[in-house]
């Protein structure tokens, strides 16, 4: 009987793992379609981050993952908008400088996202942690565009900034407490009179 609650424990505790990391969610912001997990949903990843103002035109950022990951691709959304009509600017061309913490520069071509008007789009794989700039370029209507934003990066996915780390434990009071409900119902539907398990027998 003792190897049948440690199987029930393993395979518990696997399907809440998967659910977590595999369960896609789509968020939108202004429109445009961004696949995430459960977490980053839950903490407004859909949100435009940054915005700056240019010459009459607002340009806005967008890092998705919001927590940037060294070595893994992170898309960098630019959306380009007329101050004084509303309206949305597309068909610019225009690149992102990317500035390293070491004070490197490398230039990319960020065309418009098909079928999504003025949004422009980079993927990206910060290859080091630490603070980077990135600077969106481009004309519109004869003038120079330069917006330019600050996009940390880091080492672990679990630690970012401090909405990261509410979220990570926030979702691990959350699994402790599903599994351990689950447990003690399943033991209640097939042990009925049984001696019930205590919470340090679950941990």
């Amino acid at each position: 009987m003792q190897w049948f609650w440690v199987w029930l424990r393993a395979t518990l505790g696997l399907i809440m793992l998967l659910g977590i990391h595999a369960a896609p969610v789509s968020a939108h912001h202004g429109g445009l379609g961004i696949e995430g997990d459960i977490l980053e949903w839950s903490l407004k990843v859909d949100q435009w981050q940054q915005e700056r103002f240019v010459n009459g035109y607002r340009v806005k950022f967008l890092a998705y993952p919001r927590n940037a990951i060294a070595n893994r691709s992170t898309r960098l959304v630019f959306e380009v908008q007329s101050v004084a009509t509303g309206r949305y600017v597309g068909g610019l061309s225009a690149e992102v400088i990317i500035r390293s913490p070491a004070g490197e520069e490398h230039g990319f071509a960020a065309p418009e996202i098909s079928g999504v008007t003025a949004y422009y789009e980079l993927p990206y794989a910060f290859p080091t942690p630490g603070e980077y700039t990135v600077a969106f370029r481009t004309q519109a209507n004869g003038q120079d565009l330069t917006a330019a934003f600050a996009q940390p990066v880091s080492a672990n996915p679990l630690f970012g900034d401090w909405t990261t780390m509410l979220g990570n434990g926030a979702i691990l009071a959350a699994f402790i407490a599903t599994w351990v409900g689950a447990v003690l119902a399943l033991q209640r539907r097939l042990l009925p009179g049984g001696s019930l398990l205590t919470l340090e027998d679950l941990l």
